[in-house]
């Protein structure tokens, strides 16, 4: 693996979407990684996951470096037709900031995000680790303190978007703020057959629990199965947003955005 390849997109990516305190559409686009401009030989050497993950963790570092707490993971691609559309055989993990997580009622600021799109999803807040190689399902709703609506705001910091899959790996699976409404506890809602619907002012989007792996909770033991892989392992106390249930959607200033997950509540978030 070419380490200085890794240090390099990380650094790049890591100023694009975090380091660079962009306040205007002139600067973002300025900031953004152009993937273009990336001399061919390098991006073509960004061909596998082991380096997008390398990648991906080079920004996590700079993250921690630079004064962020990890709060804990996302999970993206949990429905069939994203993963066909990046050709992934499984989902794709990123890393959750706190500084990245808005209060429930905060409104969301555009400044700094590229072409931001708007996903609805069930959080996941653990009361106990989930370290083994078969976690399941089961494993995941016993470890589970609570279960929560939320807004996942994904964004790519290449320009463009990204083009593969490990574009997207490395780019943190397009990770860019969250919010996290009202709890229950998981025993209150059978997180398997929430329906949901996603409204933006006159626009409506259905979702469904099915797109994400026919059961968030299944992606989430995914996620315990994956980090297993790299030597981490999931810990009591990790917010987990497990997949989008409505197609992601392209939100901008002046939108209000209503989620509603039936049993599991409705959360609101306004777009400055």
């Amino acid at each position: 693996m070419n380490k200085e390849l890794v240090a390099e997109l990380g650094r790049r990516l890591w100023r694009a979407g975090y380091g660079a305190a962009a306040v205007d559409s002139a600067a973002v686009d300025s900031a953004a990684v152009d993937s273009a401009a990336v001399d061919s030989a390098v991006a073509d050497r960004l061909d596998g996951l082991e380096m997008a993950y390398a990648v991906q963790g080079a920004t996590h570092d700079l993250a921690i470096a630079a004064g962020e707490r990890a709060i804990g993971y996302k999970v993206g691609l949990t429905a069939q037709p994203a993963r066909e559309t990046f050709g992934a055989d499984e989902p794709a993990a990123g890393y959750l900031l706190a500084s990245r997580l808005l209060e429930d009622g905060e409104p969301l600021a555009t400044a700094g995000l590229f072409a931001p799109l708007a996903e609805v999803e069930v959080a996941f807040t653990l009361s106990e680790a989930l370290p083994g190689p078969r976690v399941t399902a089961r494993d995941v709703r016993d470890a589970t303190a609570a279960v929560a609506p939320a807004f996942e705001i994904v964004d790519s910091r290449w320009r463009g978007g990204a083009r593969t899959l490990p574009m997207l790996v490395a780019d943190n699976t397009n990770a860019a703020r969250a919010m996290v409404g009202p709890s229950v506890a998981p025993a209150c809602v059978d997180l398997s057959k929430i329906a949901a619907t996603l409204t933006i002012g006159s626009r409506t989007v259905p979702g469904s629990a099915a797109a994400v792996m026919g059961d968030p909770a299944e992606a989430v033991a995914w996620l315990a199965r994956h980090l297993l892989r790299g030597g981490r392992r999931l810990e009591a106390g990790d917010i987990v947003l497990s997949g989008t249930l409505c197609a992601p959607t392209a939100i901008s200033g002046g939108d209000h955005l209503v989620a509603d997950l039936g049993g599991l509540g409705r959360i609101a978030l306004d777009v400055n």
